[in-house]
């Protein structure tokens, strides 16, 4: 961005205002409507498929009143970086969109390190992690598998740093060579008016922010596609 760019910009003082009041805004409405679906599950006699439905709302609203909460801890205290067990935050999203993965008829197979602990910032890779498997859930409309891994590692290249690797590979219909150059971009999607384009942009933002690595492979032949998403998170 020019200066002359940063210059036109809000002060941080009112941005981050505005940040809390909008996240404020989202978090209220979302609290409430949880309150609801609960009053729903008790009071309301609700078919089996009714109640699957009401499942993935409330999974939905969840994750928005997480969002909301995260942003209102991100501007209140700023963004701190904390020892974490990558694992075990990564098996917490996975556990969070069970009911989800399973309506879609997708599978999940898990394989940890044993010693995944490290420094980083918590917030960010849980949102990371959690669009990473819902681009996977989005490319296998019919359902599939998806591989979710954390790995003790050293970097492929370059300074050779150690650290983590974490993979989602997924048995999906592939990312087209032709957009692969593009999909990091703010705003590219390639799901039409179902995509905003901002979740693969904020997860290679958050991957530079660990200074990590990001890799993406894809495929789309018949019977041999889905995509591979791996980062590499530096110890130091």
């Amino acid at each position: 961005m020019q200066p002359s760019s940063q210059n036109r910009c809000s002060p941080p003082a009112d941005r981050d205002k505005r940040g809390v009041s909008f996240a404020h805004e989202i978090s209220s409405p979302a609290e409430s409507l949880l309150n609801l679906i609960f009053l729903m599950e008790r009071e309301v006699e609700l078919t089996p498929e009714a109640k699957r439905y009401l499942g993935l709302i409330r999974d939905e609203t969840n994750r928005l009143s997480q969002i909301a909460h995260s942003a209102l801890r991100e501007f209140r205290y700023g963004s701190e970086v904390s020892a974490t067990n990558v694992p075990e935050l990564l098996a917490s999203v996975l556990a969070f969109y069970r009911s989800r993965l399973e309506s879609h008829g997708i599978s999940v197979t898990t394989r940890y390190c044993t010693d995944g602990n490290m420094t980083v910032y918590p917030g960010p890779l849980r949102q990371t992690f959690a669009n990473l498997l819902l681009n996977a859930v989005d490319s296998m409309p019919e359902g599939g598998t998806v591989h979710a891994r954390v790995s003790n590692c050293h970097e492929w290249s370059g300074l050779r740093r150690k650290g983590l690797r974490v993979t989602f590979a997924d048995s999906g219909k592939g990312i087209d060579s032709t957009v692969m150059s593009n999909i990091l971009e703010p705003f590219f999607t390639t799901k039409g008016a179902a995509g905003n384009g901002i979740g693969l942009s904020l997860v290679n933002d958050t991957v530079l922010k660990h200074h990590g690595v990001l890799r993406i492979r894809s495929s789309t032949r018949t019977g041999h596609s889905g995509s591979i998403f791996t980062i590499f998170l530096p110890t130091n």
